[in-house]
């Protein structure tokens, strides 16, 4: 149909994928530690054999207006509603967007219907803990569409904040404590995702500013405190064709936070009590090789770390003392798979893993070391 007959469609107009299936996971020696970041780190009680499902829905109830609703469940990140949302096209170049919607500051493939994995590498897209950056919030965006050359582009920018009606009332970053009651929760962000038509290579960078603030009930033999919190997240990711039929994806994301607890006035305690300086980083390398439309190829090379810095009171004496090495966490992965593409919507994905981690804390005084293997098993069906 011809732009410009937009009178002739038979508004709304809709389109859906859903998948629903079942992973398995053996390992080689016992169930790993959750630090490795495997499947065994789940938001549920565990289970070497649990369902998944994911569906992502677009309604298009005129020509400028589009509803959108994006949900999955599975024992690793829980149940989560990704996007519910509604879109505005001001013009054919710029556009408005309300509800839940996405921070654009992450590549995961989650919703992805030919992607190979029973299980990503990066954990920001895998484990609660420290997924903040791949996921969305009730917020408002901005976005602008246009061509330039043989680039599509498109720019995002939004405000949001997971406290709206409700929403998740207890994300606070990846520090937090028992007994506290989160009150501010403020994000501002911005991305750029760039398509080159001819080629297929497709740049995106995102940024992500945050501002929070904790009410915490400090107990019978410390004080009520406050924690006064922000962190900034940018992400950045390319894909491209090596070869025709051998895809390569690239990306990273720094998250760098900091903190302190301040206690009331009136406190025989210092106005700051403690303070801490985190800086995550991840980087992903995934090559995907497409031998037919039935089988896909996958290898992807994963490093996470992690590190923290403390500053503590001395009360009841005198001045702070600053830990610069109260945590160090490095973790890496290697995976292969191999998904095949079955008659009628099915598919299967064979996954090996492993996953190795190095955690150090001169606060606690202990030094780890440790790795695992698992082989992982998905059956799945789209609709």
């Amino acid at each position: 149909m011809q732009a410009g007959h937009d009178e002739a469609v038979d508004y709304p107009l809709g389109r859906y994928n859903a998948q629903l299936g079942v992973d398995a996971w053996q390992f080689s020696n016992g169930r790993p530690d959750p630090l490795l970041m495997m499947s065994t780190n789940a938001q549920w009680h565990y289970r070497p054999v649990s369902p998944w499902g994911t569906f992502d829905g677009r309604l298009m109830v005129s020509p400028r207006a589009t509803l959108a609703f994006k949900a999955r469940s599975n024992q690793e990140m829980g149940s989560h509603v990704d996007e519910l949302s509604a879109d505005w096209a001001i013009s054919p170049r710029l556009g408005v967007k309300v509800g839940v919607v996405d921070y654009k500051t992450s590549w995961c493939r989650t919703y992805d219907i030919d992607s190979p994995w029973v299980r990503e590498n990066d954990p920001f897209c895998t484990v609660v803990d420290v997924s903040g950056p791949s996921g969305g919030a009730p917020g408002a965006q901005l976005y602008t569409n246009m061509q330039v050359g043989a680039y599509r582009l498109q720019g995002i920018a939004g405000v949001y904040s997971p406290l709206w009606f409700g929403y998740n009332k207890t994300e606070f970053s990846n520090l937090t404590y028992s007994n506290s009651r989160v009150e501010k929760n403020n994000k501002q962000g911005f991305s750029i995702n760039a398509l080159n038509l001819d080629t297929a290579t497709e740049f995106r960078f995102g940024y992500l500013a945050t501002q929070q603030e904790q009410a915490v009930h400090g107990g019978w033999n410390a004080p009520d405190f406050r924690v006064n919190q922000a962190y900034d997240i940018t992400f950045a990711g390319v894909s491209f064709y090596a070869m025709p039929k051998l895809n390569v994806r690239m990306q990273t994301l720094h998250h760098v936070m900091s903190n302190k607890n301040v206690v009331e006035p009136g406190s025989s305690y210092p106005h700051t009590v403690r303070g801490n300086a985190l800086s995550r980083r991840s980087y992903v390398m995934e090559f995907n090789y497409q031998q037919d439309a039935q089988n896909v190829f996958a290898f992807a090379a994963s490093k996470f770390l992690m590190h923290n810095a403390l500053t503590e009171t001395n009360y009841p004496y005198s001045g702070y003392t600053v830990y610069p090495d109260f945590s160090d966490y490095t973790q890496r992965s290697f995976s292969l798979a191999w998904r095949h593409d079955w008659p009628e919507g099915l598919f299967t994905s064979v996954q090996l893993t492993r996953s190795s981690l190095v955690d150090t804390s001169t606060y606690y005084g202990y030094d780890k070391a440790m790795h695992a293997n698992g082989l992982g098993m998905r059956l799945g069906y789209q609709f």
